[in-house]
């Protein structure tokens, strides 16, 4: 027992000792890592752990640059051999335009121009053969792209804008009068700049064959409408719609599906 007493203390200084001797190198190792995060900077950063999610911060779209001097030049000696042969009548007056236009734009085919029209940004336009664009239509497509596949009908006064985006309108597709395509939003992340002089933020439509769209429409920037699909009058398309379906409203919202042989009866 004497000899079990005597030794105990021994042995218990001996792990006090070690103990110490491991808070001592463990301080030590814990203030040299702090002195190298604080002497690397905000570089030394650990690294993510895998499957951890990174954070992405929201990237503020630049506005849209103005044209340059050429390019208003361009546009304005454009709009003058435009202006010159829009106002002429009868199929006279539709042939003379095929014939004076078609070299403006990117390629053209047999298409037919009505009166009236207001176009900008040709060499940026691709038109099938049997395009038809209505009396008054505004179609643009400044520093963007715009193609019109074979036979696709604008109605009277439709606007179809692609400046800065790209819109692309399959075949054998019919736009209703007034309706509005467009491929830009205003930027409006600023308040203290006026949202007219913060460009655009550009997008992308892509409207597959064979769709109807109904007159007096909307349709907003990066939506993709489905083959096949229909577009009830006065409905603003604000997201994607599926093929061979019938959407209406504001928003536009599913309302119905094209049958297999059978009419849709609009209540």
């Amino acid at each position: 027992m004497a000899g079990e007493l005597n030794s105990s203390p021994v042995q218990g200084d001996k792990a006090a000792d070690g103990s110490k001797s491991a808070s001592a190198v463990g301080a030590q190792a814990h203030g040299a890592a702090a002195e190298t995060l604080v002497s690397a900077g905000p570089s030394a950063q650990p690294e993510a752990q895998p499957g951890a999610k990174a954070e992405h911060k929201a990237v503020q779209p630049k506005p849209h640059a103005g044209p340059r001097l050429f390019s208003r030049v361009s546009a304005a000696l454009e709009e003058l051999w435009l202006a010159a042969f829009a106002w002429i009548p009868t199929p006279v007056g539709i042939a003379l335009r095929l014939f004076a236009w078609r070299w403006l734009f990117k390629s053209c085919g047999s298409a037919r121009f009505g009166t009236g029209l207001s176009l900008a940004g040709c060499r940026n336009m691709q038109i099938g053969n049997g395009v038809r664009m209505g009396r008054g239509c505004f179609v643009t497509a400044s520093d963007g792209e715009l193609v019109l596949h074979d036979c696709v009908a604008l109605s009277p006064n439709v606007h179809v804008g692609a400046d800065a985006g790209r819109i692309e309108i399959g075949a054998h597709t019919a736009v209703g009068p007034g309706t509005v395509i467009r491929a830009a939003n205003h930027c409006i992340a600023r308040q203290d700049v006026p949202i007219m002089h913060q460009g655009h933020v550009p997008g992308q439509i892509i409207i597959e064959e064979d769709v109807w769209i109904g007159a007096n429409c909307v349709v907003t920037p990066d939506v993709r409408i489905g083959r096949g699909a229909v577009v009830g009058a006065g409905a603003v398309v604000t997201r994607n719609v599926a093929p061979f379906s019938i959407v209406g409203g504001v928003p536009a919202k599913l309302i119905g599906m094209r049958g297999q042989g059978g009419q849709k009866h609009w209540d």
